[in-house]
């Protein structure tokens, strides 16, 4: 007689957006078979004890760049060591290069390398050039595309024209727009006239709040015209997020990001570490960090991801030649854990829904991945809220040189990481295997969440 599990996780705490629950999950091909508060186990099942642990769905890190030291295998390996099992990862066509055809090498190279299942994001770094491109991306099953409002220096920056008729082309194909919201001429200026000042000492003066709210203005107003679902990436200023609610309240298709850095993280530490914290946005100020925990409770704010951007980068490299970026995404379940729960800002099951269920329901992966249900892959997190340690770079598996977090003690850590029913990570060791990745293609859902 056939088994029905493959394997019991026994006496884990399952959580989720609506609660935690005691619970026993039975796993077979991959899939949660069946949810009960005890299972019984025939001869040949296999069991895993994680009593009194937590038990968390896979997290989704929605906001991947693996086009720097990592690449998208290196991704998948330190993503699953902090509890990521699904990533989508931003294909950048830069200026000269065709959408599709990077859309098509991304899907092809993470297919052969991740060893977690993965979905693409197109980036348009010349609009003008490669809106043509998108009906063939969105037959690829890539349905989301990125433009820079900022970054005109580097000849990133798309105009409100290009931003306009991207935003006209993708609402008629179903897709969703995706915007890096500051006002890239404003700050270029401002640059410019504080160039004869240490540079770290004024990159908040030149990124000011109010320049990521009012691009996050004119990105709403020109999706609401388009009627184009619009996300927001890596919000950063309290300035942003009025504007934020209101357009949610008049029943405007927009969602939301930040990142852990956004949350945990200050000018201070700029200061401190130099171009190794240069980032876009910038790390603002402490009252900021307290606005986006509390949107992130009322719901203004859907999802936290990483923006793993890791550069090769020197503490005492040239600021103003320093590129912008930082690693973050095997860090940011811990980080954000230890600010958020542990010290009293959100409770975990918010903590939890902005990195599993609300990713997954943006990009139509849900109920598949982002949730504990029967039906859905087992893609499973045990985490243990006792386990102390200290995030260093030696604890890492980025190739970055660094990590901002050096030296933050944290609380509770992922010690087990499953992908459809298979242990990618136990303790300290990796165990995922290539070719067991899979492409995920999008959907984007057609209302509000």
């Amino acid at each position: 007689m056939q088994n029905e599990f493959d394997l019991i996780i026994q006496g884990g705490l399952a959580v989720s957006s609506k609660g935690i629950s005691r619970l026993d999950i039975g796993v077979r091909k991959g899939v949660i078979a069946k949810l009960a508060p005890r299972l019984s186990a025939s001869d040949g099942v296999d069991l895993m004890d994680a009593t009194g642990k937590y038990i968390f769905p896979g997290l989704i890190d929605v906001h991947v760049h693996p086009v720097y030291v990592d690449t998208i295998e290196d991704c998948s390996i330190l993503g699953a060591f902090g509890g990521i099992t699904t990533m989508i990862h931003y294909a950048y066509a830069r200026p000269g290069m065709e959408l599709a055809r990077t859309a098509e090498e991304f899907i092809e190279k993470g297919t052969q390398t991740s060893y977690t299942d993965f979905a693409i994001h197109g980036a348009m770094f010349d609009p003008e050039n490669q809106i043509k491109d998108i009906a063939k991306c969105i037959e690829l099953g890539v349905k989301s595309f990125k433009m820079f409002m900022t970054y005109a220096k580097l000849g990133w920056m798309t105009d409100d024209y290009y931003l306009a008729k991207a935003m006209d082309v993708i609402s008629g194909l179903g897709g969703l727009a995706m915007v890096h919201a500051e006002d890239g001429l404003a700050i270029d200026y401002l640059e410019d006239k504080y160039r004869h000042r240490p540079q770290k000492e004024v990159f908040l003066k030149v990124r000011p709040g109010v320049l990521e709210a009012d691009a996050t203005f004119r990105a709403l107003s020109l999706a609401e015209v388009m009627g184009c679902p619009l996300y927001i990436v890596h919000v950063s200023s309290a300035r942003a997020l009025p504007l934020l609610r209101e357009a949610r309240e008049r029943g405007q298709r927009v969602y939301t990001e930040t990142c852990p850095q956004y949350l945990c993280l200050t000018d201070e530490i700029l200061q401190e570490k130099g171009p190794l914290a240069k980032i876009g946005p910038p790390l603002r100020t402490r009252e900021d960090n307290q606005a986006l925990w509390d949107a992130l409770k009322a719901g203004v704010i859907d999802v936290i991801a990483s923006d793993h951007a890791p550069k090769d980068k020197k503490i005492n490299d040239d600021f103003f030649e320093a590129p912008f970026g930082s690693p973050s995404s095997e860090t940011m379940l811990n980080v954000t854990y230890q600010r958020g729960v542990n010290e009293g800002r959100v409770d975990l099951c918010t903590l939890v829904k902005s990195m599993s269920e609300t990713p997954a329901k943006i990009f139509g992966l849900y109920p598949r991945k982002g949730t504990i249900k029967e039906g859905s892959d087992a893609d499973l997190v045990v985490f243990d809220q006792a386990r102390k340690h200290t995030i260093g770079k030696a604890t890492q598996h980025s190739n970055a040189p660094y990590t901002l977090y050096e030296g933050f003690e944290c609380l509770g850590a992922p010690t087990l990481v499953m992908q459809r029913g298979r242990v990618i990570v136990d303790g300290s060791e990796f165990k995922g295997k290539k070719g067991e990745a899979a492409f995920l293609p999008v959907e984007i859902i057609s209302g509000l969440l």
